[in-house]
């Protein structure tokens, strides 16, 4: 079991930086495909007809959505990336407060390194936004390994 653990981990790290090697016009068109889906579950929710969109946003409305869809994506890779990390520390026999630590530490290391490989990315910028957003998601999802271990199955 250790194994797989071990390997998810090692695959999430190098999905996030396929993702991240993206040039910024690819990964701003795959959002926008997110964010035109979304809107168009809404609209027939509502049962409005469904308008042909373009790939990417045209309006200041459209762009405001799409970052917010973008940051949040951010922050789910790095939710996981600490779940992750979090059973792979749980696998090797680590836990309290010295796995916290490594945890965070992990994640926020590589949300900085990831960063830090945007810069060269052509379109893609390096902010200390994104990787409080990164770190911001890490935290979610330790908290939400370490609530779903102590508080459900070690009960069962």
């Amino acid at each position: 079991m250790k194994k797989y653990v071990v390997l998810l981990c090692i695959l999430w790290l190098g999905f996030i930086f396929y993702n991240s090697s993206k040039t910024g016009v690819e990964s701003n068109a795959k959002s926008f495909t997110i964010t035109n889906m979304l809107r168009a579950e809404v609209r027939k929710e509502r049962g409005e007809s469904s308008m042909k969109y373009t790939p990417l946003p045209s309006n200041a409305k459209e762009e405001s959505f799409n970052l917010f869809i973008r940051k949040n994506a951010h922050a789910f890779e790095y939710c996981v990336l600490a779940i992750l990390a979090c059973g792979v520390l749980f696998s090797l026999n680590l836990k309290g407060k010295n796995a916290v630590i490594y945890i965070l530490f992990i994640c926020l290391l590589y949300a900085v390194l990831d960063e830090f490989h945007q810069i060269y990315v052509p379109g893609r910028t390096s902010s200390v936004r994104d990787v409080l957003i990164d770190f911001a998601g890490s935290i979610l999802g330790m908290l939400a390994f370490y609530f779903t271990y102590y508080k459900i199955l070690r009960k069962k």
